[in-house]
């Protein structure tokens, strides 16, 4: 059966079919609206109740206040009748247990409330509503029967064994020397980022030395995550389109991506998950980098690029026993690292120092590796561990469907200070995380 996955600000109209859609939702919200008898329906993914006021390109499918009632207008034009239509709701789950009580960090339970006053304002019927709470959810619309189902994103694996520990033959110095090494370009270039020292002649002559390299970057450029319309056919027009900066940014990303693990086991909750979430975390790192001004956005980039490299020698034990740690996560709410530490009797973050390391990165990105679960055990630059973090936990919180995580929100507030920023403005940082990220745009079928 045909499916579709929806990421944040994408809806899909269609009427009856093989096939399903599907939204995996942490903080964010899904709608299915359907019409049995006049066989139509469809489903929205919702990212937040309303704009934050943030300097964004205004998209209204984003926002529950704009999004539902296009949505609904489309689904009307289709044939649907409003006194047929009956609607669901899940998602919107808190940031973490302890902001429970502060309306500006519960962005989910907002957009769910934003969402379910858009439709009683317009008569439609709520049939199940499954929102908040900490965890993840899958919704799925099956479009042959326009039938909704809801359920946590843990029972969507095999979790037959979900109370069983498997053993495990783990040893962290062989699992670190089994990991493929970093292309030296891209520790160069790391580098020279680092030191703010380069010209782009001596970059490009780089670049130009490793085929695989260059056309792993002409790839990446364009690739669907950059949305570049016309095509870039040589690293000198990819100077020119991209920046400098920018360009220097593609060659890290496209070197490391062969050492991340691309199947969909493990930390992974889809096919190349962790290199999924890595990227957005970079992206979303750079975006806090400006909006701050607490780091240099190319480092926090890289950083972000970077922080979860511990979960590549742990990858491969840690698959025999997802179900357990999915289980850990999503019922009992505890960390990853404290699960991690359990098991390997290390975590990703200590296993990401040794393997950062061996690869002689620079000491500020060891750092940021070491302690972004934690950035107030930053030895370097703990305002670059903290930009990191908190990026990091925006894209476990808003695109779920990539990695396997689970992130301690105790001192959100503390870290947010520790960049300048207050918990007031939590909405405008996520309304600004890169709109690229999510990949999908709204279509109709």
């Amino acid at each position: 059966m045909e499916e579709e996955i929806l990421a944040a600000g994408a809806s899909v109209i269609s009427d009856r079919k093989e096939a399903r859609l599907e939204s995996y939702l942490g903080s964010c919200v899904g709608v299915t609206i359907v019409d049995k008898e006049g066989g139509v329906g469809g489903m929205l993914h919702l990212l937040l109740p309303e704009p934050s006021g943030a300097d964004v390109d205004f998209e209204p499918d984003i926002y529950a206040t704009t999004g539902v009632p296009r949505f609904l207008e489309l689904l009307f034009g289709r044939g649907a009748l409003k006194d047929r239509a009956v609607a669901c709701i899940a998602g919107g789950a808190l940031v973490g247990q302890t902001f429970d009580a502060d309306p500006s960090m519960d962005i989910g339970g907002q957009t769910a409330e934003a969402v379910q006053g858009c439709l009683e304002k317009n008569g439609i019927f709520v049939e199940k509503s499954e929102t908040g709470g900490l965890f993840n959810r899958k919704m799925v619309l099956d479009l042959r029967s326009l039938s909704t189902t809801i359920e946590p994103i843990w029972q969507t694996e095999d979790s037959a064994d979900a109370n069983v520990e498997k053993e495990v033959n783990f040893n962290i110095e062989r699992a670190i020397e089994a990991v493929k090494p970093i292309p030296q370009v891209a520790l160069k270039i790391m580098r020279m980022i680092e030191r703010d020292d380069y010209t782009m002649s001596e970059v490009g002559k780089e670049i130009r030395q490793d085929q695989v390299i260059s056309g792993k970057v002409l790839n990446f450029c364009n690739s669907a995550v950059m949305g570049f319309r016309d095509k870039i056919d040589s690293i000198d027009r990819a100077v020119v389109v991209l920046g400098e900066k920018r360009l220097l940014e593609m060659v890290i990303s496209a070197s490391v991506e062969s050492s991340f693990a691309q199947s969909a086991h493990g930390y992974s909750l889809c096919k190349g998950g962790i290199y999924q979430h890595a990227l957005g975390t970079a992206m979303i790192a750079q975006e806090i980098a400006a909006f701050s001004g607490k780091a240099a956005k190319d480092i926090a980039y890289t950083a972000g690029l970077l922080h979860d490299i511990g979960k590549i020698p742990l990858d491969q034990f840690m698959a025999v026993n997802a179900p357990l740690f999915y289980r850990k996560i999503q019922r009992e709410g505890i960390e990853l690292c404290e699960i991690e530490k359990m098991r390997f009797g290390i975590d990703h973050a200590q296993a990401g120092k040794l393997l950062g390391a061996k690869w002689d990165l620079p000491r500020n990105l060891i750092d940021v590796i070491a302690n972004h679960h934690c950035p107030e055990k930053s030895e370097e630059d703990e305002e670059l561990v903290t930009v990191v973090h908190i990026a990091d936990l925006l894209m476990s919180r808003f695109q779920v469907r990539h990695e396997l995580d689970f992130i301690d929100t105790e001192r959100l507030a503390q870290r947010l200070a520790r960049i300048g920023l207050s918990t007031e403005q939590y909405p405008v940082l996520v309304d600004r995380i890169p709109r690229n990220i999510f990949r999908t745009g709204s279509s109709s079928t």
